[in-house]
């Protein structure tokens, strides 16, 4: 496992890449809800179209890519680990260190994202999926908390804090026998990560709920090490779990 700083936290990720790229598949979670996950390269990615919306994700080792888009309007985020954020809004972008005045970055995110129809779309879309336990789903929630994180607001992050329930259907066990990782040693290595992380995260939050804006501070950082890790969770499995 590699050791990676953000935001002067350590963190733990390392990413194994599975022995076989399994083809994107589309699957329906609702009749108005598809996702694709796929691949770009060597860096996982997820497709999701329904209720107006479209949402892109793509993530490498230590970036996180998201793309959201509703006629006439497009929002972009790009998120690394050295708290480096490209902002975009219809072709026009910002850059954020977010490790140095991040109540001043957020105040111009909000600003370049206000009344943003994309992003009122995405709300509706993590909101129909507010009850689907599936890693798709899961994801889409988690890119939402991110970019809520990264214009102050920390409530959709608090929301992530729980442990996810471990695959076991035997699909999950076929995608994952692709790699010489093993379904447990990477689930296992996840969950240990994942651990840490929330353990940070409440810790960050209790210590600094005082102080307007850290919380969101706490939020970013902890949702963009929660998405690198569950897409090394994929790359480790050799697949999105199905």
């Amino acid at each position: 496992m590699g050791r990676t700083m953000l935001l002067g936290i350590t963190m733990v990720l390392g990413v194994a890449m599975p022995t076989a790229w399994p083809e994107a598949a589309s699957r329906p979670a609702r009749p108005e809800t598809v996702f694709k996950a796929g691949w770009m390269g060597n860096e996982p990615t997820l497709q999701v179209t329904g209720r107006g919306v479209k949402f892109f994700k793509r993530v490498g080792r230590e970036q996180v890519s998201i793309r959201v888009e509703v006629p006439g309007d497009v929002v972009q985020l790009d998120a690394n680990l050295s708290g480096v954020v490209r902002l975009g809004r219809n072709g026009r972008f910002l850059q954020l260190q977010m490790k140095d005045a991040f109540e001043a970055n957020v105040a111009k995110a909000q600003k370049a994202t206000a009344g943003s129809r994309a992003l009122d779309a995405l709300e509706g879309l993590v909101a129909s999926l507010e009850q689907d336990e599936r890693p798709e789903a899961a994801s889409v929630r988690s890119s939402f908390a991110l970019l809520h994180a990264v214009r102050g607001n920390a409530v959709p992050s608090r929301t992530l804090v729980k442990p996810r329930p471990a695959p076991g259907n035997s699909s999950v066990v076929r995608t994952m026998a692709a790699s010489a990782e093993g379904p447990y040693a990477c689930w296992a290595e996840y969950s240990s990560t994942m651990y840490q992380y929330n353990v940070v995260f409440n810790s960050c939050v209790e210590s600094y709920w005082w102080i307007p804006g850290w919380t969101a501070s706490c939020g970013f950082q902890y949702v963009l090490q929660s998405e690198l890790a569950w897409f090394w969770l994929i790359s480790c499995s050799g697949g999105m779990p199905v």
